[in-house]
C-alpha cells in the first residue's frame, strides 16, 4: 500500500503568521502475517516542504530523521498499532547509517553532536513511539475508533493531539457513520474539548491578556473513507483548530490518500 500525505500547519501569534506545508509518500509492505498479528515495513519518501529549512541544526537533524526509515511496525489483525518490531536491530542499523552520514559532512564534529542528541531521543523505544504519535499523520493513520452507540451518551472516544511547543491534549469525542448505505462509507470523529490544565499552565505565562481560560476550546474533526467492497481505507483527513481571540490562531490539516 502506498499513501500520499499532505500536512499543513498555520500558526499565528500576535499578528505574525507562520505557514508550513509538507508532502511525502509512505509505503507499507507486508513483512509477516499470523492469525493475530501483521508486521509491515514502512518507507518514507519526502516530496517537498515549504518553507525550505534554513537552520543548520534543524537541517542536520532532519537528515538523521530520514534515517528512521525503513522501520518495521506491528499491528493486530484489525490494523490497530501494536508496537515496533525488532527495535534493537533497527536502532543498531540506524547508528551505522548515522556514522556513515557523519563522514559525508565537512563539519563532522558539529554533525556528530547533533547525532548524539538525536540518539538520546530514539534510544528508548517507548519514548520514541510516543514521539511518533505526536506527528499528526502517524496519529491519524492508526486511529480506527469504534462506532459509538447513540443510546449510550456517556461513551466517548479519546484522540490525543499534540499542539506544537505547547503540549498534548486529550480530545474526547464521538464517532459516527455519515453515509451507512454507501459503498464507500465515511466514519467521522468530532470533538470540542476544554483546554487541559497542562495546556493552560503552559500558556498563562506567555499571554498577558485577560483570558477566560475555562471558556477556551479546541476543535477536532477526522474522517475515514472506507471501501466496504475492497475492505480498505481509501482516505483519511483531520482538521484541528485552536483559537484565542486575536492572540493565537493554530490550525493543522492532514490528508492521507491511498495511491494504489
Amino acid at each position: 500500500m502506498v499513501f500520499e500525505i499532505v500536512e499543513e500547519v498555520n500558526i499565528q501569534t500576535n499578528g505574525f503568521l507562520k505557514k508550513e506545508k509538507t508532502r511525502y509518500i509512505i509505503s507499507f509492505v507486508l513483512f509477516n502475517k499470523t492469525d493475530d498479528e501483521r508486521v509491515y515495513v514502512i518507507n518514507k519518501e519526502k516530496i517537498n516542504t515549504i518553507p525550505i529549512q534554513e537552520n543548520e541544526f534543524l537541517s542536520i537533524q532532519e537528515e538523521f530523521e530520514n534515517l528512521n526509515f525503513p522501520i518495521k511496525i506491528k499491528t493486530d489483525y484489525k490494523g490497530h498499532f501494536a508496537g515496533l518490531h525488532d527495535y534493537e536491530k533497527w536502532l543498531s542499523e540506524w547508528d551505522l547509517k548515522a556514522e556513515a552520514l557523519i563522514l559525508k559532512h565537512k563539519n563532522s564534529e558539529r554533525v556528530r553532536s547533533v547525532k548524539e542528541k538525536y540518539f538520546e531521543v530514539i534510544k528508548d523505544e517507548e519514548f520514541f513511539t510516543k514521539n511518533k504519535f505526536k506527528q499528526p499523520a502517524w496519529n491519524i493513520f492508526f486511529f480506527n475508533p469504534p462506532i459509538d452507540n447513540v443510546n449510550l451518551p456517556d461513551l466517548g472516544t479519546i484522540l490525543n493531539w499534540n499542539i506544537r511547543a505547547i503540549g498534548s491534549i486529550p480530545c474526547v469525542g464521538r464517532t459516527a457513520v455519515l453515509n451507512p448505505e454507501a459503498k464507500e462509507i465515511i466514519i467521522s470523529f468530532d470533538s470540542t474539548q476544554k483546554l487541559s490544565i497542562n495546556i493552560t499552565e503552559t500558556l498563562k505565562p506567555k499571554i498577558k491578556a485577560d483570558i477566560r481560560w475555562d471558556e477556551q476550546r479546541v476543535k477536532l474533526h477526522t474522517e475515514s473513507h472506507f471501501d466496504t467492497v475492497e475492505k480498505k481505507v481509501k482516505k483519511k483527513t483531520a482538521y484541528f483548530q485552536f483559537l484565542i481571540k486575536d492572540i493565537i490562531s493554530y490550525t493543522e490539516e492532514v490528508t492521507i490518500t491511498l495511491k494504489n
